[in-house]
C-alpha cells in the first residue's frame, strides 16, 4: 500500500481529536478546544515517525507513553500528579477503546484500504467513507462512555475550580443532594471542601444540622467558581466554600446540587 503523508496525518489527527473528546468526557474536564486541537496536531505528526528510521526509539512502548503524556500535557494541563497520571490511563482506555471499535469492523467487513502499521492507523479510503467509519466507532464509543457515567456516577462528579485572591484551586466534587447548606445572609448555596485542600481564611460561619448534631462549618466567598462536567461548563460568584472533612478518593468536595441551577 502507498502511504500518503497527508492522508496519514490528518487521519490520525482527527483519531486523537475523537480520543481526546473521549477521554475529556470520561474525566469530566473542561479545556479549551484549542489545546485539544494543538494535541491533536502533536498526535498527527506523531504518525509520521514510521517514516523515519532515526526516529524509532519514539515506536517503542517507552517512546509512546512520552508522547502519550505531551499529548494529554498538551490537551489537559497539569494539575497535580495522580489526576495527570489517572487521565493518561483514562486516554489509553480510550484508546483501546475506540481503535477497538474499529478493529472490530475491519475483522468483519475486511474493507480495501485499511492498514496498521506500527500501531499506527492509516487509511486509503475516501474521505466520506473515513468520516462515517470514524463517527461511527466514536458514537459507539460515546455510548459506552454514557453508559460508565450512568453506572459509577449518574454524572454527580464534577470538576470543581476555585478561584480566590488569584490562586486557583483543582478538584473533583460529588453534586450531593444531602447538602442543602446555605449561607444564612445572601442565602447562596454552600460547598463543603476537604479541609487538606483549602488555605484561605475564613469570613464567616454556617451552621448546620445533620444526623451526628449541629454544629458550624467556617467559610469564604470566593471570587468565583468553574464547575464543568464533560462539554457543560458554567461558572458563578453567588456561593459559598465551608471547609470541613470530606472521605473519599474519588472526590474532594461535596456540592449543593442547587449551584448546579444558579
Amino acid at each position: 500500500m502507498t502511504l500518503y503523508v497527508d492522508v496519514l496525518f490528518v487521519v490520525n489527527f482527527f483519531i486523537t481529536y475523537l480520543l481526546l473528546l473521549l477521554t475529556k468526557l470520561f474525566v469530566k474536564e473542561n479545556t479549551k478546544t484549542a489545546r485539544l486541537l494543538i494535541s491533536s496536531f502533536a498526535g498527527g505528526s506523531y504518525s509520521l515517525v514510521i517514516l523515519i528510521d532515526e526516529l524509532h526509539f519514539l515506536i517503542t512502548a517507552l517512546g509512546k507513553i512520552i508522547v502519550s503524556a505531551v499529548i494529554i500535557l498538551i490537551a489537559f494541563g497539569f494539575k497535580r500528579a495522580t489526576v495527570f497520571i489517572k487521565t493518561l490511563c483514562i486516554f489509553y482506555f480510550s484508546n483501546m477503546l475506540l481503535l477497538g471499535v474499529i478493529l472490530a469492523l475491519w475483522l468483519l467487513f475486511k474493507p480495501q484500504g485499511i492498514a496498521i502499521h506500527n500501531d499506527v492507523l492509516y487509511f486509503d479510503i475516501p474521505a466520506r467513507a473515513l468520516l462515517i467509519s470514524a463517527l461511527f466507532a466514536y458514537l459507539i464509543a460515546l455510548l459506552v462512555v454514557k453508559l460508565y457515567n450512568r453506572t459509577v456516577g449518574k454524572n454527580e462528579i464534577y470538576s470543581l475550580t476555585i478561584f480566590k485572591n488569584g490562586e486557583e484551586l483543582h478538584m473533583f466534587a460529588f453534586a450531593d443532594t444531602g447538602n442543602k447548606l446555605k449561607e444564612p445572609f445572601s442565602d447562596y448555596p454552600v460547598i463543603v471542601v476537604d479541609g487538606s485542600k483549602i488555605s484561605f481564611d475564613a469570613e464567616r460561619v454556617i451552621p448546620f444540622n445533620s444526623v451526628g448534631g449541629e454544629g458550624v462549618l467556617k467559610a469564604f466567598k470566593p471570587d468565583k467558581i468553574i464547575i464543568s462536567s464533560g462539554k457543560k461548563s458554567f461558572e458563578t460568584d453567588k456561593v459559598y466554600v465551608a471547609v470541613s472533612s470530606v472521605e473519599s478518593k474519588d472526590f474532594s468536595a461535596i456540592l449543593n446540587p442547587e449551584i448546579i441551577n444558579i
